[in-house]
């Protein structure tokens, strides 16, 4: 049992699965119908909107417009009615039991009940940042109270007492001319000061700044200072990330991260150095990155907006990114029961171009790049980089994740690929370099970790399958590799206290989750992976080229999705595209969650841990439900990136099934 635990906590997928299983299911008690408190919520249209009372000088902005209203949307998802299935919600009420009980041994040291805490968020939830000009960032809280159940000044009264024991002074309090009550306390330095006004909470860490905030609310001129909604940043990426409907998002956010970065270090001379080295590589061009979300769009559960917000023209670093718009048609190797699925090119010419113009201009020099890649790689690799190698690569680069039968802890494999222009030269290429580093050439004898030649010539295993080549790194690469690892663990210990190491079952399971890269040549692509099953990937991704698996552009699924995108991208082009089919992931999740190992491990965590135990007799008493009955729950996503001239936008939608459109 010890020697399984120490698998478990050395091996950070391994603690992921369980970690996720747990965060899961607790989510799923969290946003159950029956636990949310519902209470009478503050009208909010006899004020203005959050962004008219802030400053343009906000540098940093999230808001949840209704907090309720989005949690009773989120209920409506594939996911909320999940969380009503009648076969999971003996789990959810007993995990939700298990959060009271848990909760009941600190309710008397945090002071608030937990229906109290449900209650607090009643409509908007807003946090800035704001950098006036030439000072240090303030900071400014808003939250809609309940002023029905009582539940805000509850908290807030409570809030008053801590205040007051941690810096050992009262709040103080006074009426301004508008008749609000202004509380003060000082605390990590700062002078903060909030009110409540038609039941809305506002707090902020400058007097100024929420001086000013009122005078917007009540219609007073502040001067010098353009409301947010003046702000060009701001206005252009939120004008872009609207729903179709132009309707309001239940959730946005934005950053000026430059303009945020400029405030908090004021002062400290050596991070302004940094920032205003930002121009020489083109970073000065990053405006502001922002997005929303909404729920229940059209025939869409939920649609999330990102932008990245852009100078035109681009330059540096930015000019780099150089995404090309083109027609993504999934490759032919692509099975259909893939897990995740993303796609884009790049411009390899412009980017090593640009990056040969930055380092050129920072070290004041010439052909800088190219003189390095002479002196570093091509003699190391004996060829060209740029005319053998890179010139046989399109740009285009995908990434995808697949599950691999049968469920087990390395099942969740990763792969990449790039498209080649040459198959066949870039396999000359590539054959030549892979023979330089295992030939045991005497120039190339400095190696990592204490390689020699005789280690370097069985480094790689070129194999065949159905006609394909492949290389992996071999099995006598790999032991060779533990065992350095194990001398070296030898020598940090040498009384040999690592006794749990000698255990076979260690070993075995070390073994699995070891990583074994491989590769090989399919169609136009070179397939990349690096997880402890990449070969399986490999040869399902051939099989699928073979036409002896179900392609992914076949797949009915993955079609629907792209009919979506398609009638969302209009004319545009997209310079990047993403696929998910949840319903994999998830499986996994639900038979590991039920395993013997997870069973093991939470039964080796138990001891002293009395929420973990809860947990573990919750699930023992109302196990989750067969996958097959749930997976309906699970529906695909896709999404995509456009470029514009004000920058890149991203677009990501999830479908609501044919009988909720």
């Amino acid at each position: 049992m010890l020697s399984r635990m120490c698998i478990f906590k050395n091996r950070c997928f391994s603690k992921s699965v369980v970690n996720a299983s747990l965060i899961f299911t607790a989510i799923l008690a969290f946003t159950a119908t029956d636990q949310f408190v519902t209470g009478q919520e503050a009208d909010p249209s006899n004020r203005p909107r959050t962004q008219e009372l802030l400053p343009e000088t906000t540098v940093a902005f999230i808001q949840i417009d209704d907090f309720r209203e989005m949690v009773g949307k989120l209920q409506e998802t594939s996911f909320g009615q999940m969380t009503q299935d009648e076969s999971l919600a003996p789990l959810i009420d007993g995990l939700w039991d298990e959060a009271r009980l848990a909760y009941n041994d600190v309710e008397a040291e945090v002071g608030v009940t937990l229906e109290d805490l449900q209650e607090l968020p009643s409509g908007e939830m807003t946090f800035a940042i704001i950098a006036p000009r030439r000072q240090n960032p303030e900071y400014m809280l808003i939250i809609e109270l309940d002023t029905e159940s009582g539940a805000g000044e509850r908290i807030l009264e409570r809030g008053r007492e801590v205040i007051a024991t941690e810096t050992g002074e009262p709040i103080t309090s006074e009426e301004s001319e508008d008749g609000l009550e202004y509380e003060t306390f000082n605390a990590a330095g700062k002078n903060f000061k909030f009110f409540e006004k038609d039941g809305l909470m506002v707090g902020c860490s400058s007097a100024e700044e929420l001086d000013a905030f009122v005078d917007r609310w009540m219609e007073r001129e502040v001067e010098k200072v353009r409301p947010l909604t003046a702000n060009r940043k701001f206005v252009t990426i939120m004008n872009r990330c609207l729903g179709n409907n132009e309707i309001e998002p239940e959730a946005r956010f934005f950053i000026d991260p430059i303009g945020l970065a400029r405030s908090a270090t004021r002062g400290n001379f050596a991070a302004q150095a940094a920032i205003n080295f930002l121009p020489i590589i083109g970073l000065d061009g990053l405006l502001g990155v922002g997005g929303s979300m909404l729920l229940s769009e059209d025939d869409f559960e939920s649609v999330v907006h990102g932008h990245l917000l852009l100078s035109n023209p681009r330059k540096g670093v930015l000019e780099m990114l150089a995404l090309k718009p083109t027609e993504y048609q999934p490759e032919p190797w692509l099975p259909a029961d893939l897990d995740t699925y993303l796609t884009t090119s790049w411009d390899v010419d412009q980017l090593l171009n640009e990056l040969s113009k930055m380092v050129d201009m920072y070290q004041g020099g010439e052909g800088l790049v190219d003189e390095w890649i002479d002196g570093n790689i091509n003699e190391r690799i004996q060829m060209d980089l740029k005319e053998d190698v890179l010139a046989h690569l399109t740009g285009r680069v995908t990434y995808a994740q697949w599950i691999a039968p049968p469920m087990a802890l390395n099942s969740q494999v990763q792969m990449f690929a790039m498209e080649l222009s040459d198959p066949e030269a870039f396999e000359k290429s590539f054959e030549s370099i892979i023979q330089t580093f295992t030939g045991g050439n005497d120039d190339n004898n400095d190696n990592e970790e204490g390689r020699n030649d005789e280690d370097r010539g069985d480094w790689m295993a070129t194999s065949d399958y159905k006609g394909f080549k492949t290389w992996t790194v071999s099995q006598a690469s790999i032991d060779r590799r533990q065992s350095r690892r194990d001398a070296r663990r030898q020598a940090r210990n040498p009384e040999g206290e690592d006794l749990e190491d000698e255990d076979p079952a260690v070993l075995e399971m070390r073994a699995e989750l070891r990583p074994r890269p491989a590769m090989a040549l399919v169609g136009n692509y070179l397939l990349m992976s690096f997880s402890s099953r990449s070969m399986d990937f490999i040869e399902h991704a051939i099989d699928t080229m073979e036409g002896e698996v179900i392609p992914m552009a076949d797949d009915e699924k993955f079609m629907s999705v792209q009919r979506k995108m398609t009638r969302l991208l209009r004319s545009d082009m997209p310079c990047a595209m993403t696929y998910q089919n949840p319903e994999h992931a998830f499986r996994m999740l639900f038979e590991l969650a039920g395993s013997d190992q997870t069973q093991s491990f939470l039964s080796s965590q138990i001891e002293d841990n009395p929420v973990l135990s809860g947990i573990q007799s919750r699930f023992a008493e109302n196990p989750l439900p067969d996958f097959d009955d749930m997976k309906g729950y699970f529906r695909p996503t896709g999404g995509f990136v456009v470029s514009d001239d004000t920058g890149y936008h991203f677009l990501a939608f999830s479908m609501k099934s044919e009988e909720d459109e």
